[in-house]
Formats: C-alpha cells, structure tokens, sequence
C-alpha cells in the first residue's frame, strides 16, 4: 500500500493501518483490526526459531507474518485473536517490529514487540576499583535466569556472575511502563581486575551476545585514611593542595600530595574552648584565612593556615534560644565573611538576626547583622555559601516564610536579590563559577541560576532502587554547573553492610551518569547546618568524602576517590546568543572535555579550541535563527547535548 493512502489509529504498544484508498467503499461493518499487543515470548536468540504467540483481535483467517523486514516461519492464524508463527534469524541484537498482513489489504503492526538477543538497560553501579571485585548489578533482558550458561566481560577479562534472575516487578522504577514487551532480567557479578577508565561491557548468552561501548569505569584509584574524629565539614584548598575538617575542638588538615594529617591540627587560639563545637568552615578567596564557625563557643577563628595562628571574633547566640551559634560562614572578596547562624532550641522568638556579616578590614574585625534591607525582615536559621572567587553568595532561608532564596553580589554590596521559593531547604551547593546552585529541597534536588529561578529538577527513576536511601549532607557542583554530586548511604547510617556512595548526575537533564560506591560509610548529621561530607576538586575529578569503617567516630577518617574520566557534561554557554551569520566566539564550561573535543550547533560543525578538562572556546557556523541545540562529543565517543542552549538572531 502507498503510505499516503493509510489511516492511522492507535492501539495500545501497536499502530492499526487501514487502507483508505475509496473510504467511502468500505463496508459499514468493516471490523476494525488492532495491532498485535503482546507476543509471547517476547524474546528469542538471534538464530531464530522461537515459538511466538500474537495476541490481537479481528484477525482474517490467513496472514503474512514479518519480523522487521524478514519473513516469519510457519505463521498461521488459528483464530480471530491469536497468530502462531516462528521468529526468523537474525544478526543484529534489539527489539523489531513484527507486521501481519491480510488479504483484504489491511495491516497489523506492533512495534517492537519482539526482541533478538540481550540487551543492557543499565548497570549499576557503573564505576569500580582496578583490582576488581565489586559488586555489579546488570539490568536489561535477553540474560536467561541461568548464571551458568551467561558470561559478562568487562574490558574482555570475564567477571564472576553470582545470580541472574527475572525481577519484571522492578520495570515502573526504571521508568518502563505497564506495557513495556520484554522481561526486565537482573546479572549480578563481580568486577575482574582491569585497568583504570572506560571499559566494554559484553554479554554472552544462549540468546546471543551484545557488547556496551564504554559502559563501565575503573577508577584511577580509592583510598581510605583513617583519622578519628567527629569531622563534618570538609573545605579543599586548592593552591595548597590540603583539606580542612572541622573536629569538635580543632580543624584537621590532610595534605593531598604526602597523604597524611598534620599533627596537631589547628588549634583555636588560646586553646579549645570546654564549649567548642566547630562547624563550617571557608577559605578567603586569596587562601591567606580560613573562617571556622563554633556553633558551641558562638565565636568565629580567623586562622592562618601557615602558622595555625589565629584570631577569636565573639559573635554571641540568637536571642530567646538557649542553644544557637554561627554554623555556616561564606567569605567574600570584599573583606566580608557572612554568617549564617543557627538557633535550635528553648525559642522564645524568632530569628530575625541568624544572617550575620563579619568585617575583616576593621582590626579587630567586628559582626553585626546583615544590614541590606531585603534580607533584614527574613527569619530563619541560613544556609550560605559563597562562588569561587567570592563575588557572590548564595543564602536559603530554610524555616523562613516563603523558604526565600537571597543573593549578594559584589558589585552591589549593599543590597541583596531576594526570591520567594517556597523551599525547605536542607542543603546547599554552589558551582564555583557562580552561574547556579544546588538546592537539597522538599525531597529533591533543585538546581538554580544565578537570577535564583529554577532552572532544573534532576529526576532519575532508578535512583529509587536503594531501599531505605539515606541523603547525606554534602550536596556538590561540578565547579562549571555541569554535573551534581550527590552523596548517600544506603540505609541507616551505623548499621552493618550499609554503603555510602556518590551519584553523578547530569545537572540539566538529571541522566544518572556514574554511581560510585565507597568503600566505607559516610559519616552524615541532619542537615546541611550540621554537615557537608564532600567535596571535590576543581575538575570535579577526586572526590574527598568523610567517612567511616562502622559510622563511629573512633573508625573515621578520610576516603579519596579519583575518577578515571569526568562525565561529560555542559555547564553554560557565554554569550547564550550572537548573530545568525556565525563567527561570534563562544566560552563552554562544563566537565569531562578532552583533548580533539567536537562541538555541533543546530547541527552544524563549529571551530573549537581547547582550552582545559572545563573549558571549550568554539566560534559559531552560520545558522537559521533561532534556539539551537548544542551536542559536544569527545574523541572517544562520548557524546552530550543540550536543547535550546544557544540562540541565533
């Protein structure tokens, strides 16, 4: 039939063709077909030969039975809701449409409805260490339920597969509906030895075999440093490359390149207060000063991280609550250190001034309330936190009316921009660009620009697939915006065979990119007034997690993850518009970029040059006006897009 002569109708998973050449010479009682639904089985190996049942309805009595564009063998109708007939062998691994053709000139057609061969939905988690023997799960269909007649490689050294079985209950959380055709099937392995990055996943099984391009990931390297202690914020300093962790009474510091904590560690001047409870702390943005908060002495340490000598400033509680103090600060490049205090218990009115602003310009420095009018009638203990170089900061009124948003910028000193979100914020992260944030909000995580409208609410399915998932304070950008890391804990924190892991996900679309798991737990706290238990650096590439054997303090200390490969990922585009004729240059930040890096506008090839892992310039073809979508692919493969992320006019 010419297609220009088809009527379309829709029916369930399958699509009804009538031919519609003289719709007027049909007969008034012309049954109406429906495609076929279901085919059981809907699975079979590539070399054919599987018995399928067709379940439909109005069927003629004879029918031409086609598997994608090959012949079925042995169909026969044996009755108006059921076609018999054999799969034909196949080559290529996937789903295929199967079509029945009548006599009468109708045609049935169910897309997708059978498929050749296995297939891999997801693996999870997709990150491991070199020296193998991680616990993998493999999702998808086409596995069998035999673990013997299966075998997994990955980078073609073979793992050891512990289980397969049919887990179809689990097709809603992997955001398969009621309809999807084929038998959601779970491999449990695990990982041989291989060598740090990408690595092919294949499978081999009595249906066929399959091979994953670079599905997996060997990390560069995990180590565990043990240090105890009742650490909760962590702070990464670049230029030097050292950690800060706030203990109790002291601040610990880790140096990166010799791998072991400074003994003591610095101390508060005079000694630690009996009081002492150090909190959050921040580095000035030239690294001369690192700010702690005591939230039990209600004082903020001015420390110079060379000598650990250090100033006292008193900042004092809320007033009406008998246990508050500072609990996060934000240092500016202004000389200004702002404090977000927090008020917890015994209130006897509201918090009008839990946002403090420390002078450091003035010897000694003083504190006082924030004083720029749109942030003095806000209550509520906030959470802050300041970009890179410290020309902005972010604040989120958790308990304030309206969950408000706030943000001070450099170039306004005196005034902040204020949101109205309606956000009950738990935890706050910020790229170090500044260009958006991430907020731990009313279940979810929420990313936001630098104007503090939403601008995105990552939503994964199958991170739902943990039962009793734990959030862990602590929630990371990628310094471009390009990627979220977010810390957990598969249940409760403490409790034998608990796992604390990172999910790395796409910022815009929310695409789970990698899982990591740890080889310890995180130590975790409430919220993020409490706690921020990771960081990463400033490729987003090592990971430094505070963690623990067994959740105690006494097995505490610190877990290093470097990756192998970043994900690729876009952060923003500068300028987000330019002429339609071309030639304008761009600036993309985002993660992952390699060397031989492509960048497509609307399609169409731009000249790039590389910059760093973080930052592409590319100068714009020439294209229709309009929004565009803006796809960059690494040399190996892998490829990002972003929809309407540039404009031309």
């Amino acid at each position: 039939m010419d297609s220009t002569h088809l009527l379309f109708g829709i029916a369930n998973r399958g699509i009804a063709f009538l031919d519609a050449a003289s719709p007027a010479s049909l007969p008034a009682t012309a049954p109406v077909f429906a495609a076929p639904s279901t085919a059981q089985p809907s699975e079979g190996p590539n070399a054919g030969g599987t018995a399928i049942a067709l379940a439909g309805q109005n069927f003629e009595p004879t029918a031409h039975v086609l598997f994608g564009n090959q012949p079925a063998g042995n169909a026969s109708v044996a009755s108006g809701a059921l076609i018999n007939a054999t799969s034909p062998p196949n080559a290529a691994s996937g789903p295929t449409n199967i079509a029945a053709y009548f006599p009468s000139g109708w045609l049935s057609l169910a897309p997708d409805a059978f498929s050749y061969g296995p297939q891999i939905l997801q693996i999870l988690p997709n990150v491991g260490t070199p020296a193998g023997g991680d616990t993998v799960q493999i999702y998808g269909y086409g596995f069998g339920s035999d673990p013997t007649k299966v075998t997994v490689k990955i980078g073609g050294a073979t793992a050891t597969i512990q289980k397969a079985e049919n887990i179809t209950t689990i097709a809603p959380s992997l955001g398969l509906d009621a309809t999807y055709p084929f038998p959601i099937e779970r491999i449990t392995l695990q990982t041989p030895a291989g060598i740090s990055g990408k690595a092919d996943v294949a499978i081999i099984s009595p249906a066929g075999s399959i091979t994953g391009s670079k599905l997996f990931q060997y990390l560069q390297s995990e180590n565990f440093y043990a240090k105890p202690a009742f650490d909760r914020f962590i702070v990464y300093d670049q230029t030097r490359q050292w950690l800060y962790l706030s203990d109790i009474d002291h601040v610990d510091v880790f140096e990166l390149m010799t791998h072991f904590f400074h003994q003591p560690g610095i101390e508060p001047p005079g000694g630690p207060p009996p009081t002492a409870g150090i909190r959050g702390l921040a580095l000035t943005p030239d690294g001369s000063q690192l700010v702690a908060a005591d939230f039990g002495s209600q004082c903020i340490y001015l420390f110079d991280p060379d000598t650990t000598s250090g100033t006292t400033v008193p900042v004092g509680g809320v007033a009406g609550f008998t246990n508050s103090g500072p609990a996060r600060v934000a240092a500016t490049s202004t000389q200004n250190v702002f404090v977000g205090l927090s008020a917890e218990s015994g209130s006897s009115g509201s918090c009008t001034s839990c946002l403090g602003q420390l002078n450091l310009s003035t010897s000694p420095p003083t504190i006082q309330p924030a004083s720029q009018p749109e942030v003095t009638s806000l209550t509520g203990a906030p959470l802050v936190q300041s970009n890179g170089n410290g020309n902005q900061v972010f604040v989120a009124f958790a308990n304030a009316p309206g969950g408000p948003l706030a943000l001070w910028n450099s170039s306004s000193p005196n005034q902040f921009s204020t949101f109205t979100a309606n956000d009950s914020a738990t935890d706050l992260g910020t790229a170090y660009d500044g260009t958006m944030f991430a907020l731990q909000a009313n279940g979810t995580v929420e990313i936001r620009g630098s104007d503090l409208s939403l601008a995105a609410i990552p939503a994964n399915p199958e991170l739902t697939q943990i039962p009793g998932r734990n959030q862990v304070p602590g929630v990371t950008l990628h310094p471009s915006g390009a990627l979220i890391y977010q810390p957990f804990l598969t249940g409760p924190a403490g409790n034998a065979g608990v796992q604390g892991g990172v999910d790395i996900l796409d910022a815009h679309g929310g695409a789970l990119r990698l899982r990591v798991f740890l080889p310890q737990q995180f130590m975790t706290d409430v919220d993020g007034l409490h706690g921020g238990f990771l960081t990463t650096d400033e490729n987003g590439q090592r990971l430094f997690a505070i963690t623990s054997t067994d959740g105690t303090a006494q097995n505490a200390g610190i877990t290093l993850v470097e990756l192998a490969n970043v994900p690729l990922g876009i952060g923003t585009l500068a300028p987000v518009n330019a002429p339609a004729s071309g030639g304008t240059t761009l600036t993309i930040r985002g993660s992952g970029f390699q060397a031989g890096t492509t960048v497509a506008i609307g399609g169409k090839n731009a000249a790039v040059t590389y910059k760093d892992m973080n930052t592409l310039t590319a100068v714009t073809p020439a294209l229709s006006a309009g929004a565009q979508r803006v796809t960059i692919t690494n040399p190996d493969g892998e490829s990002v897009s972003l929809d309407a992320a540039f404009t031309a006019n």
